[in-house]
């Protein structure tokens, strides 16, 4: 197996139903940002491997999980 290594610039998702198609773009050095497109990489995953993944990144970076704000009275009479 080829291990490769790159800086990651962008990513995007595709809700697919029950899975997620994840698409990462990295690059492998400045030079190559200068002149190349990025290299791309899909993954398909199911929404749990997903949010597996999403907690696990949000916890080895340090950041407190976002906690949604309990709404308050208006917004739960008006909306």
């Amino acid at each position: 197996m080829m291990e490769c290594f790159g800086a990651l610039v962008g990513w995007d998702h595709h809700d697919a139903g029950d899975r997620i198609m994840l698409r990462l773009e990295s690059v492998q050095s400045s030079e190559a940002a200068k002149n190349h497109d990025p290299d791309l990489f899909r993954f398909l995953m199911t929404k749990q491997q997903a949010a597996i993944l999403g907690n696990y990144l949000v916890r080895i970076s340090g950041q407190s999980p976002v906690v949604p704000k309990k709404r308050g009275w208006f917004r739960r009479r008006f909306s």
